[in-house]
């Protein structure tokens, strides 16, 4: 996900007037996100240690040990044996990239993606992942032990043999991992979900379950209220105060206003919990938030102004659903078959949808801003009028799709398929388009 000068300008111009405001404490894991936000960002095209910040960029074996990497553009990039050990990477797009053994040990690491990349032996040691997106990569044999990756997700990643001791993983999204001998001595799984994970031959000697959902569905050592350890430390600075009409204020209201729904509670005669089966279910207007429906199956369901934010559908079904305004702030759909879902004036923002199949779906006046659509199938599909700014399109299939008048603005297309799509009035500011180039460059900020 990216944040460009939009966001940035907003959380730094104040509150507009008439607006409500939210104080966010420096305990939410939305924090640094927002503290990063506002920080200078490393420039399109910058030549950092001798290699050039820009996508599809061959920088093998780079030193970048300690550099700052905010909004860096990495996609596509070779960065095999590249040390970034100790650097700041905030709010930038690895997808794609080739990182086989590169250093990121003891790296602070906010709101990027790491979608698809190729990664074996990848080092995350005693690094900090927060609000982070790992789909549908290559981490086999990486070293992650004692990364602190509380509330990320790592979805449909090889971590085969990776080396996990110590590693916080609370609040963490882990579906459909391989993890196959890996070595989770000492972590903390509370309030984490590993629906669809294999964990054949895996170290949990000494890990922390607590209404952790596991492999099949089930919760491991229930408990109401917060987990020991769950809740964050304290980091340094003052209270953010945010307008309502930022982006990521949805998601963040909910979060510290809202309640998660607990695997296993029925809703509307639908129970929630991961590899559920409610084909057809009336959950129109139900409260979701932070629902674990993993693997489950909702296809012709009806899910429309549904509070979903900050949960998992992924590698779930909602064919042909209706999702009409539904509220999927933060949550994750990696991997999920929506083909022919209705997401007509869904809330959208920080949405993981990597991979999905949304192949005639309609999200015509979607607000998508910030979501991640990665490798998304999105052939035929409707997204008229949706506002997609610094959305990640990376690798998409929008052959055939309906972008007409679109909000474009900062989004990534690069790699994507847009073979007969329609673009008409479809704006383009920043625009990073699927051969690399910029659409109407700016040097201020969008609209």
């Amino acid at each position: 996900m990216l944040v460009g000068a939009g966001v940035v300008g907003s959380l730094a111009a104040g509150t507009p007037s008439g607006a409500a405001t939210i104080s966010v404490p420096t305990t939410s894991p939305y924090y640094s996100l927002l503290a990063q936000a506002v920080q200078p960002s490393v420039g399109y095209g910058a030549n950092v240690s001798g290699c050039v910040v820009q996508p599809k960029t061959s920088c093998p074996g780079a030193q970048l040990a300690g550099a700052t990497l905010r909004e860096a553009l990495f996609d596509y990039a070779d960065l095999d044996g590249a040390d970034l050990s100790g650097a700041t990477v905030a709010l930038a797009s690895f997808s794609y990239a080739s990182m086989a053994k590169a250093d990121l040990s003891h790296t602070s690491l906010t709101g990027i993606s790491l979608n698809y990349v190729y990664g074996p032996g990848l080092s995350l040691a005693d690094s900090s992942l927060h609000l982070g997106s790992i789909a549908k990569a290559d981490l086999s044999g990486a070293d992650l032990h004692d990364l602190n990756a509380n509330f990320g997700a790592v979805v449909g990643t090889d971590l085969s043999h990776a080396d996990l001791t110590g590693a916080n993983l609370s609040d963490t999204d882990f579906n459909g991992d391989d993890l196959t001998g890996a070595n989770l001595t000492g972590a903390n799984l509370a309030n984490g979900d590993l629906t669809g994970s294999t964990l054949k031959g895996a170290v949990l000697r000494g890990a922390t379950f607590c209404n952790t959902v596991m492999p099949d569905g089930k919760v491991r050592n229930p408990r109401k209220g917060v987990c020991p350890g769950q809740v964050p430390a304290a980091q340094s600075g003052k209270p953010i105060p945010l307008p309502s009409s930022n982006v990521f204020y949805p998601a963040i209201h909910a979060l510290l206003t809202g309640h998660q729904v607990h695997a296993g509670t029925v809703v509307q005669g639908c129970r929630i919990e991961a590899y559920t089966e409610c084909p057809g279910a009336r959950l129109r207007g139900a409260d979701l938030q932070g629902a674990f429906l993993a693997y489950s199956k909702l296809d012709h369901a009806s899910l429309a102004g549904a509070n979903f934010f900050l949960g998992s559908l992924a590698f779930g079904s909602a064919v042909d659903a209706n999702l009409k305004g539904i509220a999927l702030g933060g949550t994750s759909a990696v991997g999920a078959d929506l083909a022919g879902a209705s997401l007509e004036r869904a809330q959208l923002p920080l949405a993981n949808l990597a991979g999905a199949d949304l192949h005639r779906a309609s999200l015509a006046g979607a607000d998508g801003q910030l979501s991640v659509l990665t490798g998304a199938d999105l052939r035929g599909a409707d997204l008229s009028k949706a506002n997609l700014s610094q959305a990640s399109l990376a690798g998409a299939n929008l052959t055939g799709a309906d972008l007409t008048g679109a909000d474009l603005s900062e989004t990534t297309l690069l790699g994507a398929t847009t073979t007969t799509a329609n673009l008409a009035n479809a704006t383009f500011c920043d625009t990073i388009m699927p051969d690399g180039s910029i659409e109407n460059p700016t040097l201020g900020s969008c609209p």
